[in-house]
């Protein structure tokens, strides 16, 4: 991981951690602002086909019907489309052009250099840090993005600021003030879904963790709860289980790696069993506690 420290001191610990603050980037309306004319000159760079250029554009002032009624696109990549995904991950490969000497040396690369960009752009995180220098990294997924900063409060505040213009000069895109904010990385951030900190452990050190966050947490127990209500008791526990089935195997599968996820995943997977015996309890209030006990499948303990 970026964020864990690779040098360890005497005591065997690491006691120093390569980035200390993060940007939480945020852009307003990302797919809706996408200058047109920016993005296709980022296309034509790569792209010398003409009849695909032009396949783009039409695409991109193509306009979009809502609610029955057609709306112009003069700017902005249509949500719902084929390819708006992909060209947006193309205009905001901005972002890592502005942090090119961090992440992947593309136009300054040597010819008598024997390192790739991307081994050159860490000899380069090394050596500025050791420099006293700031360091800044990107990590992103399509319009989500943080930024890693190895220095100061006050250094982060400024390559926020700084960011703002470099997105607002190349895109016409704006980052959003009251979400765009700047955190400790020990007092953690949340992307994509997981919640994302360096602990101190008395063993190793700093350490990365990956964390479930207790806000989704209680967004998964509160559509458990929907879907075992009174109102559902005429369906069949065939229904009502293949109802739960692809929310609980994909909510395991998205957490399953996360730190100290088993005891969080047991929690939820003993708050399930619970929901859906009160819910056979209201389906059959007359039948007994060992009666609806005959439907509960008992599941062998796994290996450890």
């Amino acid at each position: 991981m970026t964020m864990r420290p690779r040098a360890t001191g005497t005591d065997g610990k690491r006691n120093t951690a390569p980035y200390q603050w993060v940007i939480e980037g945020d852009i307003k309306g990302c797919f809706d602002h996408i200058d047109h004319h920016a993005l296709m000159q980022r296309i034509r760079r790569r792209v010398g086909d003409h009849r695909m250029t032009r396949l783009v554009v039409q695409f991109l002032k193509a306009g979009v019907l809502t609610k029955e009624q057609f709306v112009r696109t003069t700017a902005g990549t249509p949500q719902g489309g084929v390819i708006s995904p992909l060209l947006a991950n193309i205009a905001l490969s901005v972002i890592e052009d502005r942090y090119e000497r961090w992440v992947n040396h593309q136009s300054k690369i040597r010819r008598h250099r024997k390192a790739d960009g991307v081994k050159a752009a860490m000899y380069a995180r090394s050596s500025d840090r050791k420099a006293g220098r700031p360091v800044f990294f990107p990590v992103r997924y399509a319009d989500d993005f943080v930024i890693l900063v190895s220095g100061s409060r006050e250094v982060a505040l400024s390559e926020k600021n700084e960011l703002a213009k470099h997105l607002r000069a190349a895109l016409g895109l704006e980052l959003s003030p009251e979400k765009t904010r700047i955190s400790a990385l020990t007092d953690g951030f949340e992307f994509l879904g997981h919640r994302v900190r360096l602990r101190w452990d008395q063993q190793f050190g700093y350490t990365p963790r990956l964390e479930i966050p207790r806000s989704k947490t209680a967004d998964f127990r509160h559509r458990v709860k929907k879907l075992t209500g009174r109102n559902r008791i005429l369906l069949s526990l065939s229904r009502q289980l293949q109802d739960l089935n692809p929310i609980l195997r994909g909510w395991g599968n998205f957490y399953r790696y996360c730190t100290n996820a088993k005891p969080v995943l047991t929690g939820l997977d003993w708050y399930v069993g619970d929901r859906l015996w009160r819910w056979m309890r209201k389906k059959y209030p007359k039948a007994g506690a060992r009666e609806i006990a005959r439907h509960r499948r008992v599941v062998p303990p796994r290996p450890a």
